[in-house]
């Protein structure tokens, strides 16, 4: 009997543990249940194989991973996970921006401090009456200008960030946080302030104290790379950028991974959890992404994302992490343009999440226009362009085409970006089914300004349309007047025709591209004769005074004319 007792009491507690684990094993919603596991090989050979087969594409690597390890990996092209090494692009901010949250932490360094405090070989002259901070540099808001002829190079050794930004420190053309305004040179003056504070080249500070603590041990921001990397490179039209901090790293496929996983762990061998959450705020924007510090975040196909991602000639990088799901993935594509590279992301996104439970949300309420809107809202209707290229050099005909045109419609609901957006307080309107917000800002004299954060409205004059249309019409005139005109004017208008066939001309040549590695000497003898239009135009002035011909009078009002349009487009030495 005894024994017995003792038997049922044994098997009673083992059915009791039982019912326990029973009862604290996660079940799985309906939704769960009915949502297959995406074939991530069958995802990515439908997706890479016909881009490689068409040539689109020389070279790619995708990689899925949770918080500790790869989860599925795959090269295609002529490339490895472990040795080929990629230009990383603008993924390599985020390595310069763990590297200031790192000074942050020891006290060096503050995210709202002037700059100036920091810079030991030169300062930045002041400007709009506020100084630029770390935070604003590292969320592209420092309204400093960017550069493009003359940062990339082939051969040559990289100056040290100090002595770069010493020589090339661009000007100030926004107040800070006025727009969100992506500057390459933003981050490089950032490459400064760790070598002015750390006593360090940047690319010895951040192999120090950034990769080789992530393990990332054949990544480098060496330029030229060291001989062990430049004999592993992909296929692609390989070369150095000035601007390193900005977008200097190369690296693998592997120890791109090693940054995902880092990401989601937030890791503390790196920063602090604070740090890495300072750095990647969540977005309360139901769609979109923002840059923030280094990463940028956002929202798509429900989830919470944080990520990076970047451009430089032929490569392409994307790294994005889901943490709400321990899910991140890095596509690194060799090949012409980067939309590849985002669209494997909004293939992986959509296989993922498409029947997830957060889709199922309950639909937004469209919004409504109110009696009386179309006299309230035509102060927002014209012309807008983004303020994100280098204002002061020749690529700044580079965004001719890009414009934003806002009307008005009959019941005060704005039209643009091909959709109908509906005011929602004085500066604030929503796309019409509620999934977007955007608000315009006004200038100091009640002027609307700006279209977000990152568009500027222009003049019509100022559109690329209507300058495309100057262009030809100067051309024309100079043609004409030249082939017509005698002497003196002669000789003038074709020096005006020269530079204006000219330059254009010698960029379609180059490549529009090849400008990263400075102006051919051609070129630059081109762009001399636009330094001297004014020239050009008082001496046509003084012909038209001299003999008073109806061909010279025109040809002195068209080069008077001539000249802000040359400097306007950076036409000129």
């Amino acid at each position: 009997m005894v024994a017995h007792s003792s038997f049922r009491k044994l098997a009673g507690t083992i059915f009791a543990t039982v019912l326990v684990l029973v009862a604290t094993i996660p079940t799985k919603t309906e939704s769960q249940q009915n949502q297959q596991p995406v074939d991530l090989n069958k995802l990515a050979d439908d997706y890479f194989t016909p881009l490689i087969a068409t040539g689109r594409v020389k070279a790619a690597a995708v990689i899925v991973g949770d918080k500790q390890r790869t989860i599925f990996s795959k090269c295609y092209g002529p490339v490895d996970l472990e040795r080929t090494v990629w230009r990383a692009a603008s993924v390599s901010k985020v390595i310069t921006a763990i590297a200031v949250m790192q000074l942050v932490e020891q006290g060096k360094v503050a995210l709202d401090t002037d700059v100036n405090r920091y810079l030991k070989s030169f300062q930045i002259p002041a400007a709009f009456g506020q100084p630029i901070t770390l935070r604003q540099l590292l969320e592209h808001r420092s309204g400093l200008d960017d550069r493009f002829v003359g940062d990339g190079f082939r051969t040559g050794d990289q100056p040290p960030m100090q002595t770069v930004m010493r020589h090339f420190l661009p000007r100030r053309v926004y107040a800070p946080n006025e727009v969100e305004f992506y500057s390459n040179y933003g981050y490089a003056l950032i490459g400064a302030v760790i070598e002015d504070v750390s006593g360090q080249r940047f690319e010895d500070y951040v192999a120090s104290n950034v990769l080789r603590p992530l393990q990332m041990n054949r990544s480098s921001f060496a330029q030229p790379l060291p001989q062990d990397l430049a004999t592993a490179i992909a296929p692609g039209n390989w070369w150095y950028q000035h601007s390193s901090p900005a977008g200097g790293l190369s690296t693998t496929a592997n120890d791109l991974t090693r940054l995902l996983i880092a990401t989601m762990q937030q890791d503390p061998g790196l920063i602090s959890p604070a740090s890495f959450q300072t750095m990647t705020p969540p977005q309360d924007a139901p769609s979109g992404l923002k840059h923030r510090l280094g990463y940028w975040t956002g929202r798509d196909y429900g989830q919470q994302l944080i990520g990076a991602s970047g451009d430089a000639g032929s490569f392409h990088t994307v790294l994005a992490a889901i943490p709400n799901q321990s899910l991140g993935f890095v596509v690194l594509i060799s090949g012409n343009g980067g939309g590849a590279a985002w669209g494997f992301y909004s293939r992986f996104l959509e296989a993922e999440f498409k029947s997830f439970p957060s889709q199922t949300a309950p639909p937004r309420e469209r919004l409504q226009t109110k009696a009386g809107e179309f006299e309230a809202s035509g102060r927002f209707a014209g012309l807008y362009r983004t303020v994100r290229y280098p204002h002061y050099d020749l690529s700044k005909t580079f965004i001719l085409l890009d414009l934003t045109r806002v009307t008005v419609e009959r019941d005060g609901a704005l039209r643009f970006r091909g959709a109908r957006w509906i005011r929602t307080g004085p500066l604030q309107f929503g796309k019409e089914d509620g999934s977007e917000t955007v608000s315009f800002k006004e200038s100091d004299g009640g002027r609307i300004q700006f279209l977000g954060d990152t568009d500027e409205r222009i003049q019509w004059y100022e559109s690329g349309y209507a300058n495309i249309v100057f262009y030809f019409l100067f051309t024309i005139f100079f043609a004409a007047a030249a082939w017509r005109s005698k002497r003196a004017l002669r000789w003038i208008c074709v020096l005006a025709l020269l530079h204006s066939v000219g330059w254009f001309a010698l960029v379609l040549i180059t490549g529009p591209e090849n400008l990263i590695f400075g102006l051919p000497l051609p070129l630059k003898a081109v762009l001399w004769i636009g330094t001297a239009a004014p020239l050009l135009a008082i001496a046509g002035i003084y012909l038209a005074w001299r003999h008073k011909t109806p061909l010279a009078i025109a040809a002195a009002v068209v080069l008077t004319c001539y000249v802000p349009f040359v400097f306007y487009w950076n036409l000129h030495a």
